[in-house]
C-alpha cells in the first residue's frame, strides 16, 4: 500500500495516494513511513495543519526518526518566536494576547516546555490550578531534553502553594 501510494504520487494522482495511505494507516496506525508521507502529501495540497498532525503522530511513534527531527527543527524556531511574543505581552500586561501567542506556539510545537511553563504561570495567576497542573504535567515530558527541570519543579511547587493558600482563605482545610 505504501509503495502503491508512492506510485500514485509519481503519476500525479494524489487522491488515490491518499486512499492508499488511509488504508495503510487503517491497518497499521503506527506506520511511521505512511504517517510521514501522508503529512508531506497534505502539505503539498495546502493542508498544513493536517500535515503537521501526521508528523506529530509520527513523533509519538519515533521521535528520533530523521524526518521527525527535521520537522521539529523547522517547527521549533517558529514556536520560539511565539514564546518571545508571549513573554513580551506578559510584561506589557496583555494576558489575553499572551495566551493567544502561547496557543499558536503550541500548535506548532505541541509540548514545548517553555511555552507550557508560561501557560501554567498564567493559569496559576488566574487561580486555574487544574489547567496549570495539566500544563506542567505536559511540560515535564521534555523538561530534561530542554534543560528546564528546575523551572518545571519550581512552577509545580508554586502552583501547589497557591492552591493551598487559596483553600486556606476559603477555610477549606
Amino acid at each position: 500500500m505504501y509503495l502503491r501510494a508512492l506510485a500514485y504520487i509519481r503519476a500525479s494522482n494524489k487522491d488515490l495516494a491518499f486512499a492508499e495511505l488511509d488504508v495503510c494507516l487503517e491497518k497499521d496506525p503506527m506506520n511511521i513511513e505512511c504517517l510521514i508521507l501522508k503529512g508531506k502529501l497534505l502539505w503539498s495540497v495546502d493542508k498544513i495543519e493536517e500535515g503537521n498532525i501526521c508528523f506529530w503522530r509520527a513523533h509519538e511513534v519515533n521521535p528520533n526518526h530523521h524526518e521527525v527531527i527535521e520537522f521539529l527543527s523547522i517547527q521549533k524556531p517558529r514556536a520560539e518566536e511565539y514564546f518571545k511574543k508571549a513573554s513580551k505581552a506578559i510584561f506589557e500586561g496583555k494576558r489575553a494576547t499572551a495566551f493567544d501567542f502561547i496557543s499558536k506556539g503550541l500548535e506548532l510545537f505541541h509540548d514545548m516546555t517553555k511555552l507550557l511553563l508560561l501557560s501554567a504561570s498564567l493559569h496559576r495567576e488566574n487561580s486555574d490550578f487544574d489547567q496549570a497542573l495539566t500544563d506542567l504535567e505536559r511540560a515535564s515530558k521534555f523538561m530534561y531534553a530542554e534543560g528546564l527541570e528546575n523551572d518545571v519543579t519550581v512552577q509545580i511547587g508554586l502552583t501547589y502553594n497557591d492552591m493551598g493558600t487559596s483553600l486556606f482563605k476559603k477555610q477549606r482545610y
